[in-house]
């Protein structure tokens, strides 16, 4: 099991190269696979990545793992595919799984997904990985040195029907930083999480303030309750003070989920 950025619909890790040399970049697409599918069917995708002109040759490697989220949404955990109980990894294959790509060229990888003929309803998800392979001709620097490599995780969601789309809001905190919502997922497939904060001066009918949340998966198991935050906007526009704070979120459901609190927020360190 390891540990890297955040996972949303797709993770970009650390794009950089072993120091002193500059960091590489690339395109990919698509960010996210969505696939409804039924059993014993074949799906047929592919992922393109694409590096810039100024990039050197570089050898990627791909490969299908789990993924799941802590529920304070600071960590993402990997594992060996078919690790989840609602794992589709290892309905997967991709083609090829190493590859060299040279600069500006385009390094396009196949995924076919076997639906199982006994798969239940439900939401299935996992990830395919790209990594960059070092390159063995590069020797390592001498003494204490850190080495970044690229990595990209794209995930990968199947809906088999008829899924089951239920969630609900268990708290609302604001600090005076950050605004959080946590949510609970009481189906069987992953929904994708948006929504907004609304901020206002008691009394008011007009929000002073308004921050967005965007995009990222709320999961079903092996944690199924997740806190989804967004920055405040700088003290000038929001300075310290007692609000009502309403959230909205949107989670694909046949209905808008909402929250209302009154939250005092203080701006300053008072240390």
């Amino acid at each position: 099991m390891r540990h890297k950025v955040r996972f949303g619909f797709v993770i970009l890790a650390a794009l950089a190269c072993a120091m002193p040399a500059c960091a590489i970049s690339f395109h990919f697409s698509p960010t996210s696979i969505m696939i409804e599918a039924r059993p014993g069917q074949t799906v047929n995708r592919s992922l393109t990545l694409t590096l810039a002109k100024d990039a050197g040759p570089t050898q990627f490697k791909a490969r299908i793992e789990d993924w799941w989220r802590s529920a304070e949404n600071d960590r993402t955990f990997y594992a060996a595919p078919g690790t989840l109980k609602r794992s589709c990894g290892k309905w997967c294959t991709i083609n090829p799984m190493e590859t060299a790509v040279g600069s500006g060229n385009t390094m396009t990888v196949k995924l076919s997904i076997r639906i199982p003929d006994d798969a239940k309803p439900g939401g299935y998800w996992t990830a395919l990985t790209i990594d960059e392979v070092p390159d063995p001709t590069v020797s390592r620097p001498e003494g204490v040195a850190m080495t970044f490599r690229a990595s990209l995780s794209v995930g990968i969601y199947i809906e088999i029907p008829v899924v089951t789309k239920k969630a609900r809001i268990t708290g609302v905190t604001v600090d005076k930083k950050v605004a959080r919502v946590t949510l609970i997922n009481e189906g069987n497939t992953p929904l994708r999480i948006n929504g907004s904060f609304e901020f206002y001066k008691i009394g008011d009918d007009k929000p002073i303030a308004t921050i967005t949340l965007g995009g990222e998966p709320l999961l079903p198991e092996p944690i199924n309750t997740c806190a989804f935050s967004c920055a405040l906007p700088d003290a000038q526009k929001l300075p310290s003070g007692k609000y009502k704070v309403r959230v909205i979120v949107e989670a694909g459901l046949d209905h808008l989920m909402g929250a209302e609190k009154e939250i005092g927020i203080l701006r300053t360190d008072t240390r």
